[in-house]
């Protein structure tokens, strides 16, 4: 007979693989608990190890190491499969991480099922930097049974359609989701009972206008629908009638709308004062003090340009030109100079101030107010900037270029930081492409700063209007940066025009830079620092990444576009490029969108339903 203790050893262990199978078994969560998922990524790691990054509202961040313990590291683990946790690292270990650092002062008590479920400050909230990014390394023992669920998609409802470019709440150019990716609606037949059918199903009222040729700015992509004729009373745009063929419809013709949006008295809470005229002026925010409402204004530490993106559309005033930080030349209300609302770091999808991420009470804010206070101008129009994917795939190639000819690159940071140590007469292998960056907004895309404060680089021997005008990257399917580059904007001008528009700007003789709308600028293949340094890469499956106006320096109508995307295989001597695509490509699941007799469905049986009753009226054969 056994001796008692191995039996309790035994028992003790069916218990916990029993726990672990049923948490498993058990996907439900209590109601309210956010819905995450997880993943390790970071430098130089194994499947079992690395910084933890959480995917929560639609993005991926990180976990600040703050009162992070080893029960909160088994949490992590047991949620990604694993049995238990080894150990878990600070400061960073796996490489510093990007975007949102959403969860701090996280508090385990090591039986949660999810991190979710563990006490934080918070998602978003957090005063840690990317160097406190937390990891962990598991065991390498998986839980027996575990099935991996994705939460990415699944019960979120991918809409069918989506308004891009409008100034204010409520208006936009109108695009629709089809086979995986958005297109535009062509403007002919477009009229107000179609327009009502989209703003009702985007959740607003009736459409108020009804807007063609391209009026709130042309897209990019295919036309995918063209004569729409709704009765007024669908649900969805998708379920109206439509001509597939859109031959002879260009993004000029790019239909949009404006509804009518309820009063929601967001205006009520936020003015501006001291401007010279309604479109400008000092940011002041009603906030309760001492038991009272009264008018301040926001520290304008980290204020940009997103945070006066949102100010202008809360106040219905379109697109942000301009955001300040000083605003001792808007004389405003002295009564109201004093800091309500400091720390405001916004996304730009926020429909008021209040809704970004500020410090709510305890403000911090060692410039105070007054003079220092946060400011933004308004326009009614923007640019926007949209590169052509196709352009960058199709210009791909690799070049081994010597280390004596790249110094003034060099000296302009375009190389990895391997070069500093190399010789002359060895070699950097650049992936070079062509840049093809079209204007299709209302207004001439101009660099912020002005023509006398631009900066020379003696080496290259031009000016450098924007510092950084662009960023490259090559990734890992992680995310983690293998390579990067970046472009200055030595020279913003009109390439080319579309038919009928003339070009405005070009830089011989120290010219004027910008893009007109309806031109293009193209930054050839062949110039300095049209690359990434690529000598350091081993050769594998990787995502290549070009972003326009990273820093948001220059204010646009729509940032979503300013990102591109490519699969990237690098074999060691060549290298493919394919399935660019610009903004976020949505991945579908749970039902597919397919068309049918003129209508875009969202299921198979529903296409055929539609045929079967079809033919039962007039045997008219349809391709479903």
């Amino acid at each position: 007979m056994p001796p008692p203790c191995s039996l309790l050893c035994r028992l003790a262990t069916l218990l916990c693989v029993w726990a672990l199978c049923q948490a498993q078994s058990d996907t439900k969560l209590p109601p309210g608990t956010p819905i995450i998922q997880l993943r390790l990524a970071g430098d130089k790691h194994k499947h079992y190890e690395g910084r933890v990054e959480v995917y929560y509202n639609g993005e991926w961040g990180t976990v600040c190491d703050d009162d992070f313990s080893i029960h909160a590291a088994n949490v992590v683990c047991r949620e990604l499969g694993y049995v238990e946790a080894v150990s878990w690292s600070p400061s960073s270990k796996y490489g510093k991480g990007e975007g949102r650092i959403w969860l701090d002062n996280v508090h385990c008590s090591g039986l949660e099922r999810t991190l979710a479920q563990c006490e934080s400050n918070g998602f978003g909230v957090s005063d840690c930097k990317h160097s406190e990014d937390v990891g962990v390394v598991c065991s390498q023992r998986r839980i027996a049974g575990f099935k991996f669920i994705s939460t990415l998609t699944d019960n979120v409802e991918q809409p069918l359609v989506r308004l891009r470019g409008g100034a204010n709440i409520g208006e936009g150019r109108v695009e629709v989701l089809k086979n995986g990716e958005w297109g535009t609606v062509c403007d002919d037949s477009w009229n107000l009972e179609a327009a009502t059918v989209v703003c009702r199903e985007l959740g607003f009222g009736s459409a108020k206008e009804a807007l063609a040729g391209g009026k709130l700015g042309q897209g990019m992509g295919p036309v995918h629908m063209n004569e729409v004729k709704c009765s007024g009373f669908e649900k969805s745009l998708t379920e109206c009638y439509f001509n597939r063929d859109a031959l002879g419809c260009s993004h000029e013709e790019d239909a949009a709308v404006r509804c009518n949006v309820p009063a929601m008295g967001f205006q009520n809470r936020l003015r501006l004062s001291g401007g010279r005229n309604p479109f400008e002026g000092r940011v002041e925010v009603l906030a309760e003090k001492n038991g009272s409402l009264v008018w301040g204004t926001v520290c304008s530490d980290s204020w940009g340009t997103i945070e006066a993106t949102v100010v202008c559309r809360q106040l219905g005033l379109g697109f942000a030109n301009n955001a300040f930080q000083e605003t001792w030349y808007w004389p405003g209300d002295v009564s109201a100079d004093d800091v309500v609302m400091s720390g405001v770091r916004c996304s730009g999808t926020e429909m008021t101030l209040a809704q970004c991420l500020h410090h709510g009470k305890h403000l911090d804010c060692p410039r105070g107010g007054g003079r220092f206070a946060a400011g933004v101008s308004c326009s009614e129009t923007a640019p926007d900037l949209v590169l052509n994917a196709q352009v960058v795939e199709h210009t791909t190639y690799l070049e081994d270029r010597p280390m004596y000819i790249l110094q003034c690159a060099n000296e302009e940071h375009c190389l990895s930081s391997s070069a500093a140590a190399a010789t002359s007469s060895s070699y950097r292998r650049l992936l070079r492409f062509s840049s093809q960056i079209h204007n299709n907004g209302l207004t001439d895309f101009r660099p912020r700063a002005a023509h006398n404060s631009w900066i020379w680089h003696e080496c290259h021997r031009h000016y450098h209007s924007m510092e950084v005008f662009t960023h490259y990257d090559l990734l890992s399917f992680n995310g983690t940066k293998v390579a990067e580059g970046h472009k200055a904007s030595f020279c913003l001008e009109d390439t080319q025009c579309e038919e009928g528009i003339e070009k405005r700007y070009e830089c011989a003789n120290f010219g004027q830079q910008g893009i007109t709308v309806g031109c293009w600028d193209t930054y050839r293949h062949d110039i300095d620092c049209q690359w990434i340094d690529v000598t350091d890469v081993v050769p594998g499956d990787y995502i290549f990444q070009v972003v326009i106006n990273p820093n948001f320096e220059v204010a646009e109508s729509d940032y979503t576009n300013n990102v591109m995307k490519c699969r990237c295989r690098y074999d060691g001597h060549r290298i493919w490029m394919y399935n660019c695509y610009i903004g976020e490509r949505p991945e579908i699941t749970g039902y597919n969108i397919i068309e049918c007799d003129g209508h875009l469905s969202c299921s198979k049986p529903f296409c055929l339903w539609m045929t079967t009753f079809q033919r039962g009226l007039n045997s008219k054969k349809i391709n479903a």
